[in-house]
Parts: C-alpha cells; structure tokens; sequence
C-alpha cells in the first residue's frame, strides 16, 4: 500500500476519533432536556471522551509500541464502536457516562497508535508531512463532528448523530487490516522504562504542559461553543455548527501549514507558541461574550488559526525529541495523557462557571488557560524541532 494511503487511512481514523469530541455540542439541548443534565454535568459527559487517557496514556503508549500498532488500533477501533453503541441507546445518565468512558479507550489508542506508525515511515520528509496533517486531526474531526451531529439532530434524533459520526470506522478498519507494517520499527522497551524515559525529558514535559493547557481549554470551547452563538448571536444550532465547522477546517488549515512553513525556516517552536497562544486567549474571551455577529467571526477566525499553529507545533516537536531515544508511541501517550487529564477537568469547570456566571464565565476560565499555555511555553527549556 502506496505510503500516502496509508496517512489518508491513519488521519481518516483520528478525524473519526474526534468526531467523538465534535459530536457532542448540537446534540447538548436535547442531551440536557432528555436527561435533565445541569451544565457542570454535561460538562462531564463532554470531558469523558479523555477519561481513559487522562488515567493511562503513556503506559498506554508502552503497551502499543510492545504489542504492536495494528493491533492497538483494531482494538481502539472496535472500543470506540461499543462505547458509542452505549452511549446511543442510552435510557439513563449513568449509560451516558459509561458509553463516553469506553468510547474513551477506544480515543486513547487510536491517538497515540495513528502518528505513532506514522513516525515509523523510512522518509523523513514523509514523516515531516505526515505529522503535519496530523496536527489538524483534532479540530478537524471535531469540525466534522458538528456538521453531521448538527444536521442529524435538525433532521433525524440525537442518538443517529452519534451512529453517524462513529460510521467511518466501519469503513477503515478493513483497510487498516490490509496496511503494512511501519518500515522502522518501534521501540520496544520495558513498560517502567518508557514511562520514566519520557517523564524525565524536559523538552516533552514543556511540550505536553504546553499542549495540555491548550488541549483542554479548547475541548471546553468547542463544546460549548455552538449553545453559545445560540444564546449570544440568536441563530440556529444548525448554523452555528456551520460556521463553527466551516472556520475551524479553514481556519487549521492555514494555521497548521503557516506554523509548517516557519518550523522548516528555522523559525523556533517556542516562538509560534508565544505568539498564538496569547492570540487565542484574546479570541477566545472576544468570541465568549460578544454579541455581534461580525466581530464573533473574526475572533472565531482567529481563534481557529491558533488551533492550527500550536497543535501543529507541538506534534511537529515530538520527532525530533524522540530522536534522544525515547520511544514514540509513548511520547503520544504522554502529551495525551497530560491533555486529557485538562480535557477531563475542564469542560465540568467552564460549565460550572457558566451556571455561575454565564458566557462571560466561560470566557474569562478559557482565556485563562490558554494564558497559562503561554506562560509555560515562554519558558525557556529545550524544545527540539522536528526534522524536515
């Protein structure tokens, strides 16, 4: 199989992954009102899509490089399947939350398993490609995630929205069976050894600090982004999640490619955080509380470049820091699992803060983590860019 195929295949099954995430902020009124769910607890339901990361990732990572990565992916695969299978025929909460948790470990092995075999690739420019797509796999796929549960919902019911998103693995999961194995294999080491490896490095701790920060403010934007240009800008669920949608494939794209474009120039990976991050807190606090329909684009806009450089940023590091002979599978474990444990607490928070404050809540608590990101990126410690 041609190697780009098999980036199309790998990406397709992290688009899919986050889709999970995208899912779920069309389908929060109907969620609410079913369930009787207050704001924390949808935040809850959100935030459990990362449960399993959040507890397990790098020794995750370990598992994977030890066990081998096809398999690690037919069970993420198969794990995400039942999880979204529960959590749609759901009758009460408690199945609510269960369904997310399964569909949770399913999440975790396929996004450290996917660019793990994508590291494996002999070139490194394909590599360099490789990891660079991946980096827009999140917002992407949560784009994704909200058109479909969107349109759905307006047409056909909540629980087909999740079938629907979780549909494509039906389609790659055969053609994961007929793919290669990576040219390079990965580093097999002890599972005490590769967790302890990673957790020594200083540059992969600033790198999943950093991402965490980011990771978890964003999957509490998002989730509540679409009740929020409801509220605020007094349109449909349905056009919200098209403009969210729509600016976020967009708005990757460029930041994600931008931030490519200036690794390849020298241009340090400290330096795109330090900027971006600032930018997103600004766009994120803008977007949260205005109600003008121009100016909320232009910050969702903004904000979604942001998503692009700093998650592109941070995946393109991870190469060149695994060059120091770390094992890549558990480098994703670690910046998964230090993101998801933010990705866990921080949509329950936000929607704390909103029963507590409103929007304006919202918009001060997400503005303040990605303000922390900022802080621990300028920091200065190695940050290893990786290799064109």
């Amino acid at each position: 199989m041609p190697p780009i195929l098999a980036i199309v295949i790998l990406y397709g099954l992290g688009l899919t992954a986050s889709m999970q995430v995208g899912l779920i902020g069309p389908i929060a009124p109907d969620l609410r009102a079913g369930f009787g769910l207050s704001q924390a607890e949808f935040g809850l339901v959100a935030s459990l899509i990362t449960a399993a990361g959040a507890l397990t990732a790098i020794p995750t990572g370990v598992w994977a490089a030890r066990a081998g990565l096809r398999k690690s992916l037919v069970l993420g695969c198969v794990m995400m399947f039942t999880g979204a299978a529960i959590f749609a025929t759901a009758n009460i909460t408690t199945l609510l939350y269960v369904g997310r948790l399964v569909t949770s470990i399913g999440y975790l092995l396929i996004v450290v398993g996917a660019p793990s075999w994508m590291a494996g690739f002999n070139n490194p420019k394909l590599v360099a490609m490789a990891m660079s797509i991946w980096g827009t796999f999140i917002p992407v796929g949560i784009a994704l995630g909200n058109w479909v549960s969107a349109a759905m919902v307006v047409w056909l019911d909540w629980r087909l929205a999740v079938g629907a998103c979780t549909l494509p693995i039906v389609i790659l999961l055969p053609l994961l069976a007929m793919m290669e194995k990576p040219a390079t294999p990965t580093a097999r080491k002890s599972l005490s050894v590769g967790v302890i490896g990673v957790l020594k490095s200083r540059a992969a701790l600033k790198v999943a600090l950093t991402f965490s920060a980011f990771a978890g403010a964003t999957s509490a934007a998002l989730a509540f982004m679409p009740a929020m240009m409801v509220d605020n800008l007094d349109i449909g669920i349905a056009l919200a999640a098209g403009i969210i949608g729509t600016t976020a494939i967009a708005g990757n794209i460029v930041g994600s490619i931008g931030a490519g474009m200036a690794l390849g120039r020298d241009i340090s990976g400290r330096t795109i955080l330090v900027i971006f991050l600032p930018v997103m807190a600004t766009a994120i606090g803008t977007l949260f509380v205005s109600d003008n329909m121009m100016l909320s684009l232009v910050a969702l806009i903004i904000f979604n470049i942001g998503q692009g450089a700093v998650a592109g940023t941070c995946f393109a590091l991870l190469p060149g820091i695994a060059k120091g002979g770390l094992s890549m599978p558990a480098l994703q474990g670690m910046l998964a699992q230090f993101a998801e444990i933010f990705v866990v607490i921080v949509p329950p928070l936000t929607g704390a803060m909103i029963d507590r404050n409103g929007w304006i809540g919202a918009a001060g608590i997400l503005a303040g983590f990605y303000f922390t990101g900022f802080l621990i990126s300028a920091i200065r410690a190695p940050m290893r860019r990786a290799a064109a």
